[in-house]
């Protein structure tokens, strides 16, 4: 991912009118024959209705099949796509963004500023229950707080369709990292004579009607999904890629045979072949790096003592569940990653690196203090996707919780389809479940926001007013020291009251094809409009 400083990013983005195009083909590159693309995607989608998603296993498709204003190439550059350029006001509080002509729906349609308009008041309106619905308040658009509390109508959005081709943006204040806050799927255009025809059924692949670089052919939930090449759209020229097929497998180890018969380009590496993999293909090894953190996901309401989270929290042996469960990633206990921005002066936990019989210890007391016994033990269900690897990760918990504290603690497994995990975590029906975030943008907030007691993504049931306070005050505060502060503070009182228990940061190896170029690793989006397949060079093995 490219970084920025804010100072640097928000005079980036005072005029931009930079050259989009998708897959940078180097001139001379000879191309394979056939340019297809597999994967498996593991999980299928939550949600085709971009106002309504909330996962990456929704996102990743839709980013195939509708276009935001801004994206992130595969160079790690944040660059004009449904915009061709755009403008900012000297004051930094009006965006004007100029779409582009020739970008239609699938339909034929031109695509307008009234589509965007449509769209993200449609987020914002509280009776569409977006998880997403306060973001637009968290980029400080003018209205979007009242407007997503019911205070005021979806039309006093402080955003505009000046004309056909103009989108103009109204802030609150300056927002150095708004032009990257647009790349998230939920802010794409929306075809509103669709949805209003065939409300909630306007995503099955009979009515969907869309804007990216790829249609939708085929869905069969749980099972797979089929895109092929959209001709209309105005970079298909440069989208090398004409067809893509996902999976949705829950079994890492059958990723790792179909890499090597060659039909994915791209898999994790199971823990059990890592070694093997290093000695004898390490020139496909790829290190993937996201601005990520997971954690142990409590339901407040539920497991509603900090001691009590805290405990569990101290009883995890992070290196032993990275380096030999996950075989990668970093062990953290602080809520965002190293190295984004605003979080410089955040620190992780002083327990972090300490033995783990101390951690077990204090981890004893606490749960002792809050009256726990052999004779009455903490009994706490972990609520889980079946298959897997989740598993490994109960018996690692479970073994942890009983032996680090002498039976004081018994985890308890709830395993079920991966789509019926989210929609009861969504609906607060779980104590503790292992989830993450990973950012949607390169600033603390993208982690921060979520802790509020009204974000609409605060699946947690977490509340501290003092908590909000302090990011409300970093959030008006010029000062990138004392914003730094700030945000510092608030990292301190989540791991304090441990709505979550962080656990790592993402960071881990993965095998890529020599064949697969456009691939980037590092960067936080990847758009398989970027891919391209090279001729001549195969993974190893592959015939």
């Amino acid at each position: 991912m490219k970084k920025f400083t804010l100072a640097a990013l928000a005079v980036a983005c005072l005029s931009v009118n930079q050259f989009a195009q998708a897959a940078y083909v180097p001139e001379g590159t000879k191309l394979a024959e056939k340019q297809e693309y597999r994967y498996n995607q593991v999980s299928s989608p939550d949600t085709l209705d971009p106002s309504l998603a909330s996962y990456e296993d929704s996102f990743a498709v839709i980013r195939m099949l509708f276009d935001t204003l801004v994206r992130q190439d595969s160079r790690g550059d944040y660059i004009p796509w449904g915009a061709e350029s755009w403008q900012v006001s000297k004051d930094g509080l009006t965006w004007t963004f100029n779409l582009r002509k020739n970008a239609t729906w699938s339909n034929g349609k031109p695509i307008t500023a009234s589509d965007y308009v449509y769209s993200w008041q449609r987020l914002t309106d509280p009776k569409t229950g977006a998880p997403y619905g306060d973001y637009l308040a968290t980029a400080n658009v003018v209205n979007a707080l009242q407007v997503n509390h019911g205070e005021l109508a979806p039309s006093e959005l402080g955003v505009k369709a000046v004309d056909d081709y103009t989108l103009e943006v109204k802030l609150t204040q300056p927002t150095p990292w708004f032009a990257q806050m647009l790349a998230l799927a939920v802010l794409v255009p929306l075809p509103q004579e669709t949805i209003a025809k065939h409300g909630d059924s306007w995503t099955n692949p009979d009515n969907i009607v869309t804007s990216g670089p790829f249609l939708l052919k085929t869905y069969l939930v749980n099972n797979t999904m089929d895109f092929e090449k959209n001709e209309k759209h105005f970079d298909a020229a440069n989208t090398v890629i004409t067809k893509v097929h996902f999976d949705f497998i829950n079994n890492p180890n059958s990723n790792y045979y179909k890499y090597l018969t060659g039909e994915y380009p791209v898999t994790n590496i199971p823990v059990q072949f890592k070694r093997t993999v290093l000695q004898e293909r390490p020139e496909e090894v790829v290190t993937l790096k996201q601005l990520g953190t997971y954690w142990l996901k409590f339901n407040n309401e539920k497991v509603t003592d900090p001691r009590v989270r805290t405990a569990l929290a101290l009883l995890v042996n992070r290196a032993v569940f990275t380096n030999q469960i996950l075989g990668g990633n970093i062990p953290t206990a602080q809520i965002t990653p190293p190295n984004i921005q605003d979080g410089q002066l955040i620190k992780q936990a002083d327990w972090l690196n300490k033995p783990q019989a101390e951690n077990n210890k204090k981890a004893v007391e606490l749960l002792t203090a809050a009256g726990y016994s052999k004779d009455k033990p903490l009994v706490v269900n972990l609520l889980q996707s079946a298959g897997g690897n989740s598993g490994k990760y109960f018996v690692a918990l479970q073994g942890w919780f009983r032996q680090g504290t002498d039976g004081l603690v018994e985890l308890r497994q709830d395993a079920v389809e991966g789509r019926t995990v989210q929609q009861r975590v969504a609906r607060g029906e779980y104590e503790v479940t292992i989830s993450g975030w990973i950012a949607d943008y390169d600033q603390v907030t993208t982690f921060f926001n979520n802790f509020t007691c009204n974000s609409p993504l605060n699946e947690f049931k977490y509340c501290n007013p003092e908590y909000d306070k302090v990011l409300s005050q970093a959030s008006l505060e010029s000062d990138a020291q004392k914003r730094q502060e700030l945000y510092a503070k608030a990292n301190d009182i989540l791991l304090t009251d441990m709505p979550v228990a962080p656990l790592f940061n993402i960071e881990s190896l993965a095998l890529k094809s020599p064949a697969l170029q456009g691939y980037n690793p590092n960067v936080q989006q990847r758009y398989i409009n970027d891919y391209y397949f090279v001729d001549g060079v195969k993974a190893k093995g592959v015939k």
